[in-house]
């Protein structure tokens, strides 16, 4: 259940420094993707927040709340560590003792730092690759890539692996320079799915596949998950990434304004969400929102000075048969999205999105 909103916080609160508040933010695993004069902004750790950052916290005294409405959960620094990381109090406070004399660069300062020179990765073991690739061949893995539409020259291009002590299906993850950083990893299960991705994989911080999408020349494919990407490359499209959570970070902006000059959009069609006091409706009654399509077009508002085009299959349906992604299609519809890409004008006047809700192609 969410937590009130705390409007009657006590006055007497503890101050942090704002690296110690950050410090503790990253110690349970929230990443902070912006900042702003007195609070550090993050997607919320409490329900599924992906299209902007709705979670903030104060630098000076550790206090957190979530804008969205349908989640509003809040609270102290020592509330957030027993909620994401099951510390008691004592426990709590003392991980809060232990930041206090850490001293890091702002936030602002870091971004900047980072867009000027290269951004450091640490390399995962090419022996673990090795193993897990050579333990998929026969694998119930195997199979289930296979029952996916996956050729095996798709599957040995990515080095597609399986993790049975995790009884995962695996795909290697590289930095902009190709150095393996973390895996990804899911179920070998079309109706029991679950997944796990190597500790601390930097998503955030590059895009899978980016390594290879560069050298295929000015234009990028964009979509979100890595199997949607490997879909795309086997339909004859190498020069795609995939961004892994659903949002974009400046990251993700930069090195896409570096490598190229052209973008079409691929992101999820996904079924309308309907939100309760939306603010993207003004706190009307929400009209209805698909994340994925969200995605895009924040994808399109921050690359203004690029050619911005968008997958659709034709003026009436972005994907075929209520397909969600690329993974739900086959490689020739794929093709057909591609060829008939238009550009984010056409496709904004087309209002191809609410057409698409009650067609079958």
């Amino acid at each position: 259940m969410a937590n009130r909103r705390r409007d009657e916080w006590e006055d007497d609160y503890e101050v942090y420094t704002a690296s110690q508040v950050e410090g503790v933010l990253e110690f349970c695993d929230i990443e902070v993707v912006s900042d702003t004069h007195t609070h550090f902004l993050a997607y919320c750790p409490f329900h599924g927040n992906t299209d902007s950052p709705a979670f903030a916290v104060d630098k000076a005294k550790g206090l957190w709340t979530c804008f969205n409405p349908s989640c509003m959960n809040a609270g102290t620094l020592p509330e957030l560590l027993r909620r994401t990381k099951n510390l008691n109090p004592f426990q709590a406070q003392r991980t809060i003792i232990k930041y206090r004399n850490v001293h890091s660069t702002p936030f602002a300062d870091r971004l900047r730092e980072a867009m000027t020179k290269p951004e450091e990765f640490t390399e995962f073991p090419q022996a673990a690759l090795d193993r897990m690739k050579a333990d998929f061949p026969g694998s119930i893995a195997e199979e289930y890539m296979r029952s996916r539409g996956f050729e095996d020259e798709t599957l040995d291009y990515f080095d597609v692996g399986f993790s049975a002590k995790k009884n995962m299906v695996v795909v290697p993850m590289h930095d902009p320079n190709g150095m393996p950083i973390g895996i990804i990893g899911r179920t070998p299960s079309h109706t029991d799915k679950a997944f796990k991705n190597s500790v601390n994989l930097p998503k955030s911080r590059t895009a899978w596949n980016f390594h290879r999408a560069k050298r295929g020349g000015d234009t990028v494919i964009i979509c979100e998950a890595s199997y949607d990407a490997m879909r795309i490359h086997q339909a004859g499209y190498p020069n795609v990434i995939a961004l892994l959570g659903g949002h974009v970070t400046s990251y993700h902006i930069e090195q896409i304004n570096r490598h190229f000059s052209k973008v079409v959009i691929m992101t999820d069609f996904d079924e309308k969400q309907y939100r309760p006091n939306c603010r993207m409706c003004n706190y009307k009654k929400c009209v209805g929102h698909r994340p994925g399509r969200d995605l895009g077009r924040t994808i399109a508002s921050r690359l203004p000075n690029k050619k911005i085009m968008w997958g659709a299959y034709d003026d009436t349906c972005v994907f075929p048969h209520h397909a969600k992604d690329a993974s739900d299609m086959t490689d020739d519809e794929i093709r057909q999205c591609l060829r008939n890409a238009v550009s984010n004008l056409t496709y904004t006047h087309w209002n191809i999105e609410e057409k698409s809700s009650n067609l079958v192609a």
